[in-house]
């Protein structure tokens, strides 16, 4: 029997490992709530109705409206009278019946495309929605129902066998490192995937869940097996090879005399259940359900000691050491010999760079090398990659996996490979760009085939991308190179820039198309003026993440094997289609209801993007070529100017073409002379560009910084339409023209 002096030892020793942890046991304990199999009702504070939700049921309680069916068991039957009725309209209406409840919106929130999402697969609506779809193709509508309802079974048991009912194990196998080691990365919840014994601990949940659930049909039975059954899920953290049989068989001569005990231990909680339920399970969910784990850990721990000193049947399974204690010095650097001795080998050398450009690849992560130089800076992060992957393990501050009974899958050269660390070059970030725009308009595209029922080209730009996703997934890419290495932190940077980005570009869309809102967030859960809210940027965080630390690295990868003469020319003609296709809404931003105003700023961009290609080109057909391109798009620019002009100011006369006259003196001048001044100091401090050196090099330094000045002609023009849409003035009227 435990004594009150052990019992508030082991609470200690659990308090010590929360603080240490604390954040990760926290994200440990809420994936359990969200998954269901433990927690329940710790997120009851969250899922409070909103005040929209509570009226509308005092309505419905009123005029008697009451719904006979709710969430999936409704759109099941409404499924089946797809196959009673003769029309669409039975369905159409179980839809719209199974997708207005409010009171089955999860987290109480039914705006969003997370929380649709969500109350679609949770309420049974998508289901709905699929059968409609395949139903309208032809197809018998007693195949469709079949087909659909044997593979919503199929998805079912397999995320209950593979996800939910296992994670207990998983999340045993957290706590027990956390309770050792300083150090636990996140990437630990797929150790059992590494050690290939993933099935296997899925089957050992199985059948503890079959065997409770036959206990418990005798009542007492069940109260009593729940006890000796209660290490299951430790022994197989800990043993991940071990069969259910042995498992079993093991925790129930664990458990032999500690029944009882492991009772008295829980009651203890009694007063932690208590303050749960009456603060809706915040003090819960933000404490008491890691400290109540990580106390039984503790306990766990015990009873495994006690195993193993009294020579316990079947306690020889109980062989991870190192999982309970530390690994001494000496044998962590005999197994990790290979890691020390390169650690110990020096660095491999580094090519020389200007001041610029290593201030933007140490800030920005963008390489300006060539492919040589690169190829070098790459294996040189890719090799302190993995020397920093096992040095915690060396040091002892994290579990050292080659000491594992359990063999652990050491191949880890593909994870070496998408290094986040990398720089990333001009041209992949040109390409990533789009990749990440037209991800962007297929996931919009998509939601509204499945809500709407109807294809409907998202964003303001014609073609299959939606410019603010790849836009944001570039940003992030740039600005927070510096915080790859603190996963935490730029988490929270990815969510601020998201947010930034996403308000700031509603304003401009709200001020350049006459007041239009191109997405509303108003009613959304924490949401600023309706431009954005606290989901989305959640949304956005966790994909901004996936970019970072996966996404970007693997299509990087791909294009890396990209030939120069193949990459610049294919950046290229995206980026003029680009360009072409923006140029193509923008009759709203020809306020004047000119011509001139779209022209201007098709030519100002189709500018910019040729300059961008001069001085990247490798091919010199390639340079000429987008040279000739640009003087046609620069000589649109002046003529347009004084048409512009002089349809917007009719009563200026002589003197506005003489002011017009200097400002292009001046500009021309100053324009020339920055480019100047900018290929001098590049070819001074020796600056490699684009793979070329000396003169060379210099002029294409130069014509990137040209790049800058029709950018800014496109501003101009666009600032000048804001503000004339913030005066009020309808577009087309002769007083806006005018002024």
């Amino acid at each position: 029997m435990q004594t009150k002096t052990v019992r508030k030892a082991m609470k200690k020793r659990a308090r010590q490992v929360i603080r240490r942890h604390y954040v990760l046991l926290l994200a440990v304990c809420l994936v359990a709530v969200f998954l269901g199999n433990e927690f329940a009702g710790s997120l009851a504070f969250a899922s409070l109705p909103t005040p929209q939700g509570i009226q509308t049921q005092v309505k419905n309680y009123i005029g008697s409206v009451e719904l006979e069916n709710s969430g999936f068991w409704n759109s099941v039957s409404a499924v089946l009278s797809i196959v009673a009725g003769d029309s669409d309209e039975t369905a159409g209406s179980s839809e719209t019946s199974a997708g207005e409840a409010p009171e089955h919106a999860v987290l109480g929130r039914r705006r969003g495309v997370l929380a649709k999402v969500v109350n679609g697969l949770t309420g049974g609506l998508f289901l709905l929605q699929v059968t409609n779809a395949l139903c309208r193709l032809g197809l018998s509508k007693n195949v469709v129902v079949g087909i659909v309802v044997f593979l919503l079974l199929l998805l079912i048991l397999a995320y209950w066998f593979l996800i939910k009912n296992m994670y207990a194990a998983v999340s045993r196998r957290m706590f027990l490192e956390c309770r050792t080691y300083e150090k636990v990365a996140p990437q630990r919840f797929l150790f059992f995937l590494r050690a290939r014994r993933w099935l296997n601990v899925c089957r050992n949940m199985l059948m503890l869940y079959i065997f409770r659930f036959l206990w418990s049909l005798t009542i007492v039975g069940g109260i009593i097996k729940h006890y000796s059954y209660f290490l299951v899920p430790y022994i197989t953290a800990e043993n991940p090879e071990i069969g259910w049989r042995e498992c079993i068989t093991l925790s129930r001569r664990m458990m032999n005399g500690h029944k009882w005990e492991c009772f008295v231990l829980e009651l203890t909680y009694l007063g932690w259940w208590l303050l749960g339920i009456v603060t809706l399970g915040l003090t819960d969910t933000l404490d008491t359900n890691a400290y109540r784990t990580a106390f039984f850990t503790e306990y766990g721990a015990g009873l495994r000691q006690c195993a193993l000193e009294n020579g316990l049947e079947g306690s020889g399974r109980l062989c991870d050491r190192y999982l309970f204690e530390k690994a001494d010095p000496t044998l962590l650097q005999q197994e990790y010999r290979d890691i020390i001795r390169l650690k110990e080998k020096a660095p491999l050398p580094q090519p020389q760079t200007g001041r610029v450009l290593a201030f933007i690849e140490q800030n920005f992560g963008v390489t300006l090398r060539n492919r040589a130089d690169e190829e070098k800076f790459r294996a040189c992060k890719e090799r302190e990659l993995l020397i920093a992957a096992a040095e915690d393990a060396v040091e002892g501050r994290s579990y050292p996996d080659r000491l594992s009974p359990s063999p652990i899958h050491r191949k880890n050269s593909r994870l070496i490979r998408l290094h986040y660390l990398r720089r990333y070059s001009v041209t992949s970030l040109i390409l990533l760009f789009f990749i990440f725009s037209f991800i962007g308009w297929a996931w919009e595209v998509g939601l509204h085939l499945l809500n709407d029922g109807r294809f409907v080209n998202r964003g303001t730009m014609h073609g299959p991308w939606l410019p603010i996703y790849g836009f944001g997934g570039v940003l992030i890419l740039l600005f927070l190179y510096r915080l790859r290495r603190r996963p935490a932190l730029e988490f929270g940077a990815t969510v601020l820039l998201c947010g930034i980005v996403e308000y700031f570009t509603s304003f401009f869309l709200e001020k350049a198309f006459n007041g239009m809102r191109w997405w509303d967030y108003s009613g959304y859960y924490l949401n600023l003026n309706g431009r954005i809210c606290a989901e989305g940027l959640f949304v956005f965080g966790v994909g901004g993440m996936a970019i970072v630390y996966l996404l970007a690295p693997v299509l990087d990868n791909r294009l890396r094997r990209l030939k120069p003469a193949v990459a610049i020319p294919l950046c290229a003609v995206l980026l003029a289609a680009a360009v072409l296709s923006a140029g193509m809404p923008m009759d709203g931003l020809a306020s004047g209801g000119t011509q001139q105003a779209k022209d201007i700023l098709q030519s100002s961009g189709a500018a910019a993007v040729l300059y961008v290609v001069c001085a990247l080109a490798q091919s010199p057909l390639l340079g000429v070529l987008a040279c000739g391109l640009t003087g046609l798009c620069v000589s649109l620019l002046w003529p347009g100017a004084i048409i512009l002009a002089s349809r917007r100011i009719p009563s200026a006369g002589a003197a506005m073409f003489a002011l017009l006259s200097a400002g292009g003196d001046v500009g021309a001048s100053l324009g020339a002379f920055c480019v100047g001044r900018a290929a001098d100091w590049a070819q001074a401090s020796g600056t490699v560009f684009a793979g070329a050196a000396g003169e060379s090099g210099a002029l294409r330094a130069g014509l990137l910084l040209a790049a800058v000045f029709p950018l800014l002609c496109c501003g101009v023009h666009t600032a000048l339409h804001c503000s004339e849409a913030r005066a009020g003035l309808p577009a087309g009227s002769e007083r806006r023209r005018r002024q």
